[in-house]
């Protein structure tokens, strides 16, 4: 079981990370603090107990970036993904910089969180493996290498570039903000199929994501199209 620190200043965000990553196999939540000084005395106990870490940027007493420097220092084994709303290039390299595995931008989706966890697990399993890795292993199982389409996109592997226009048409159509089952009657692919390319296209700045929390049962994330 992959033990999780969630550092997270705002309590709903806190709890919706608590309640996605308990759906998902193969991890566990060590303990939840709301900023980077909390959880540094967290680890300062438990130094054994926190395998990966889910961290925000913005909070008090000791913000995410000044956490995550000092985190590489010290606990260099310690991985961790970036949950947050700092979405600029300079803050997305500064990550990448101090070795983040993934980076996420709020708000997000749990298919969106479960793509970076599963895929942070089955780089844990590969990696168990001292033998040497023949370069299809690395390129498919590490670094998740996408084929290019023939106008010269890079696509990631199961986005189909014709059935990514139709979406993107479609969505582009849409005069209100939409939700994955809106948009799901006006194309002619599955729900499931569709949350992939809506996911691609809020990650290129096509859609903007935005959760919407009713008064009764679960939020529902509604997109814009970002390019009218």
């Amino acid at each position: 079981m992959i033990q999780v620190l969630i550092i997270e200043d705002d309590p709903m965000v806190a709890e919706i990370n608590k309640v996605f990553l308990s759906k998902i196999s193969g991890f566990a939540v060590a303990a939840v603090v709301n900023n980077g000084s909390d959880a540094w005395k967290y680890l300062e106990k438990h130094p054994q107990n926190v395998q990966l870490i889910l961290l925000d940027v913005f909070m008090p007493k000791m913000d995410g970036f000044t956490f995550l420097k000092k985190l590489k220092h010290t606990y260099p084994v310690i991985d961790v993904i970036m949950i947050t709303a700092a979405q600029s290039g300079k803050d997305v390299k500064r990550a990448l910089s101090h070795g983040v595995v993934d980076y996420i931008i709020k708000p997000f989706t749990f298919e969106r969180m479960a793509l970076a966890l599963n895929t942070y697990k089955n780089r844990l399993e590969i990696l168990k493996d001292s033998e040497a890795m023949d370069q299809s292993v690395i390129d498919k199982g590490i670094f998740q290498q996408k084929s290019t389409s023939s106008s010269g996109t890079v696509l990631p592997k199961g986005i189909d570039k014709q059935t990514l226009a139709q979406v993107k048409a479609a969505a582009a159509r849409q005069d209100v903000p939409f939700s994955t089952q809106d948009l799901a009657a006006q194309v002619d692919i599955s729900r499931i199929s569709l949350k992939k390319y809506l996911n691609y296209l809020e990650e290129r700045g096509v859609l903007k994501g935005t959760l919407n929390y009713r008064a009764k049962g679960r939020p529902v994330l509604l997109y814009r199209y970002m390019l009218k």
